[in-house]
């Protein structure tokens, strides 16, 4: 019974497989991963960012110094775009249509997906059709993926900044890993198959705070934000990495599926400011839908992109 060999024919298996079939787990049984630790500790958001921290770690290991002003240029230019992206489409939405949203769509909920980045489902993507390069862009790509960017641009008029210790903390462990790496190869060839071992339970942990029902009640204005999303954030940045980096694009569609971990905005957005409290609940589901949504997609946009890219290049 060959499941891995399976899995791995689905772009990005090793992430979204596990994700799926968590979220079916937290359906039909919501209570299976609450039994208690460390079922709870291993399997849910407790342990999301212990997994982040440890594929940031383990990617470090792989990335060579003498890649690391490539892998800055290329993942550099991608999360610059990104911030300009959101930000002006993000201020932009709350000043035409203001916290209230259109089509069912509110501001907290447009501006969590615009922001989202799922580095673990691009890593996944880069194993199956990036380099070496690529693949090092995850620890860079860790540093958009918090949610302290969305909240920023929405309590930016209550003067929210930048919350500089999430972004060293972000660092520190990629740093770590690029030290072990460079100062010793076998340190790299030991954690070499680390990120294939990680992956699937990066994914059941995101999976674990989905639930399927409420996500679908919510279809329709969680397919109009997904749309939106893609429109503003993925044609413009393949264009941006096929004129700039003259790249084939694939690695800048990856960066455009939503991560699990937008989910949490909502509530903290609330936290900052009582008048997004009435949009948490349907904006987490809308939320859930284009996590799933852009799953499914992105992987077959990236393996699109990548085989194009291919044939473009002499000698394929």
């Amino acid at each position: 019974m060959n499941i891995l060999g399976r899995v791995k024919k689905i772009p990005g298996g090793l992430l979204i497989v596990p994700m799926l079939l968590a979220a079916v787990i937290n359906t039909l049984f919501p209570a299976f991963f609450q039994i208690g630790d460390p079922t709870t500790a291993l399997f849910t958001s407790e342990g999301t960012m212990v997994l982040i921290g440890m594929i940031l770690l383990v990617s470090g290991t792989q990335l060579n110094l003498s890649q690391l002003l490539t892998t800055l240029k290329r993942a550099g230019v991608l999360c610059i775009s990104r911030i300009i992206i959101s930000c002006i489409f993000g201020w932009a939405f709350v000043h035409f249509f203001g916290i209230g949203g259109i089509g069912g769509v509110s501001a907290v909920a447009f501006i969590a997906v615009l922001t989202s980045c799922n580095p673990g489902l691009y890593l996944a993507l880069m194993n199956s059709y990036g380099d070496d390069v690529d693949r090092a862009a995850f620890g860079i790509l860790n540093l958009i993926a918090v949610p302290v960017i969305p909240v920023m641009i929405l309590n930016s008029a209550s003067g929210v900044g930048i919350d500089y210790f999430s972004v060293l903390a972000t660092l520190v462990p990629f740093l770590i890993g690029i030290l072990l790496g460079n100062l010793d190869s076998n340190i790299q060839k030991m954690f070499a198959p680390g990120t294939l071992i990680l992956l699937p339970f990066l994914g059941t942990s995101f999976g674990s705070n989905i639930n399927l029902r409420i996500a679908f009640q919510s279809s329709l204005s969680g397919l109009l934000v997904t749309v939106l999303f893609l429109i503003i954030c993925m044609l413009p940045l393949i264009g941006i990495d096929r004129a700039l980096l003259k790249r084939p694009g694939y690695a800048a569609a990856a960066t455009c599926s939503v991560a699990g971990l937008s989910m949490v905005v909502p509530s903290m957005a609330a936290g900052f400011n009582p008048a997004y409290e009435p949009y948490v609940e349907t904006a987490i589901a809308q939320i859930a839908f284009a996590v799933i949504l852009t799953s499914i997609l992105v992987p077959y946009m990236v393996r699109r992109l990548a085989k194009q890219g291919a044939v473009r290049e002499p000698g394929k």
